[in-house]
Order: C-alpha cells, then structure tokens, then sequence
C-alpha cells in the first residue's frame, strides 16, 4: 500500500511539472501569435502592449531567429516566417506535452484503481 501511494505522489508531482511546461508552451504560442500580427499589420511600437508583446516574443523566438528571412511590405508591414515557424513549433511541443498529461492521467488512474482493487480484497484474504 505504502509503494502505490509514493507512486501515486510520484505521478502526481510529474503531471504538474508536465502541466507548467504545457503551460509555457501555450503561453508562448499565444504570445508569438500576437506578435505575429502585430507585425503584419504595422502595430505602432509606441503602445506599452505592443513594446511588452515584443520583449516577450524576442525571448521564446530566440532559438529560432535568424532561421528564415522576413519580408518587409512597402505600407511597413513585416512577415517574419522565423515567428511562423516558431508558432508551429511550439503548438506541436505543446501537443506532445498534451499527450505526455494523458498518459500521465492513464497512469495516475489505473494505479488508483490497483490500490483500490488491492484495498477492497485485502480484508477478505485475511479472513
């Protein structure tokens, strides 16, 4: 009973560590996407919101810059395929890191269900 309950803990203390991951990945695909249309429709770069969706993209798209060239529109308009190819990555980190939540979830069930499995015929055997 002890080794089904520090492994239930165990399960339990990886989902939530897979949850913050999940949770980055998300946040930085929302805010790359924002970043991505503010540059596509010429955002003045004097708004607070614009500046702070800027910093926050320059630190997820990091690893990624430098990858493909952006094309600048005469009207001032940029498409930076490099933020593209970041917003599709990380939703596939993402996805995956969904995938790793569900087994995890597969896990932490069917461990609570031995140990409830295990609880329920334990009295009869001592009988």
């Amino acid at each position: 009973m002890v080794d089904t309950t520090s492994k239930l803990k165990g399960l339990r203390f990886a989902k939530v560590i897979v949850w913050l991951v999940y949770a980055y990945f998300l946040a930085a695909t929302i805010v790359l996407l924002f970043a991505f249309f503010l540059l596509l429709f010429n955002a003045s770069t004097s708004a607070e919101f614009t500046q702070w969706v800027y910093r926050s993209a320059n630190r997820v798209l990091e690893p990624f810059r430098g990858i493909f060239p952006t094309v600048t529109n005469e009207n001032g308009s940029v498409i930076d395929f490099a933020v593209l190819f970041a917003i599709i990555m990380y939703g596939i980190l993402a996805l995956v890191v969904h995938a790793a939540v569900t087994w995890l979830d597969g896990k932490i069930i069917a461990n609570q269900n031995a140990a409830s499995a295990a609880a329920s015929t334990a009295p009869d055997s001592e009988q």
